[in-house]
């Protein structure tokens, strides 16, 4: 099978021929119909922070239909339609209490090898699509299951004022969230205009950019400062801004990944009496949760795709999301196209 690899810092992915992949016990394999790339995959492959070796295979957002059956497994058939869970826990201890396996604390099980025209997939770690859910928007439910947990935690009544800073893809799920709960006053918080008309698709109807006013004109759009903030940039200098933003008593909600230190004066999130919250993925009903509101609102998430590539076109597409000069919203790679 062709699959991407990380090769080294500063150099392109390369498609490789691998060998097609058998399922073990409790797995099944899949024929991947889109695999996103998503914002952690340039971090790992920049050279800051936590990195990959070399010969690395990528992709945690994707899904497939079940081409083969490993022993064991009875959930699933050939000819099933599924999205991944990129990382499977050991399913008894403490951490996997939580519903999150990412905070497994035994060994847990990666399943990213998403950018590929294969891949395993553990069955405890994967949600059946609805039949009406088509294979192209599988590779949706799992960053749309960041913003489901994001939500969820905060919990806003239909009367919040919010901000939503960064109108990435992760902004934009928590965005998707926010309408299916039925959160309308809603600003979208961006470092430039360059994603205004994408954010429009999803229905941010109020979009402000960066500048020295712009606490006093996202208070005068709200009718005052934010019940809740959600930081979806990544970026430092954020989480400042959301302390400025939010009422005293409200709530910050952290789902940016950012791998650099970020100066906040305490004393001024201490004097608001804020609650920063922080949120690491989703959990297993998260997750199920997303495939089940693509089958009621599907067009509304396909809206944050604005580039769907081939396996040849991927590293030049993949480069061009790095440096920001894409689409702007979810790049898709379809091995098969």
């Amino acid at each position: 099978m062709r699959a991407l690899l990380f090769k080294a810092v500063g150099e392109p992915l390369a498609v490789a021929q691998l060998p097609d992949p058998e399922p073990g016990e409790g797995e099944v394999v899949v024929r991947v119909s889109r695999c996103g790339v998503c914002g952690t995959d340039l971090h790992s492959t920049s050279g800051h922070g936590m990195g990959l070796p070399p010969d690395s295979q990528l992709g945690h957002e994707y899904g497939g239909e079940v081409v083969a059956v490993g022993k064991g497994v009875e959930r699933f058939r050939v000819g099933d339609h599924l999205a991944a869970l990129p990382v499977v826990g050991c399913g008894q201890c403490e951490g996997c209490e939580t519903g999150i396996d990412i905070l497994c604390t035994n060994q847990w099980s990666g399943y990213g090898g998403g950018l590929a025209e294969y891949a395993r997939v553990s069955e405890r770690g994967a949600v059946k699509l609805p039949q009406t859910v088509g294979l192209a928007d599988s590779a949706l439910v799992e960053p749309l299951a960041v913003g489901c947990r994001g939500v969820r935690l905060a919990n806003p009544p239909k009367d919040a004022k919010v901000v939503i800073i960064g109108p990435g893809p992760i902004g934009l799920s928590v965005l998707f969230w926010l309408r299916q709960r039925g959160v309308e006053n809603v600003v979208m918080l961006a470092s430039s205009g360059r994603r205004k008309e994408l954010a429009g698709r999803m229905g941010a109807e109020k979009f402000v950019t960066e500048s020295d006013e712009v606490a006093q004109e996202i208070f005068s759009i709200l009718g005052g400062p934010a019940d809740f903030v959600f930081e979806a940039a990544g970026v430092p200098g954020v989480f400042a801004r959301a302390v400025e933003l939010v009422r005293p008593q409200g709530t910050i909600i952290g789902l940016g990944f950012c791998m650099q230190p970020d100066p906040i004066v305490p004393a001024m999130a201490l004097m608001k009496d804020v609650t920063i919250r922080w949120s690491i993925i989703y959990t297993r009903e998260d997750f199920a949760a997303c495939a089940d509101a693509l089958d009621r609102d599907g067009a509304l998430a396909r809206a944050m795709v604005t580039d769907t590539v081939g396996m040849e076109a991927a590293p030049a597409a993949f480069e061009e999301f790095r440096e920001g000069t894409g689409g702007g919203g979810k790049l898709l790679i379809d091995p098969w196209g």
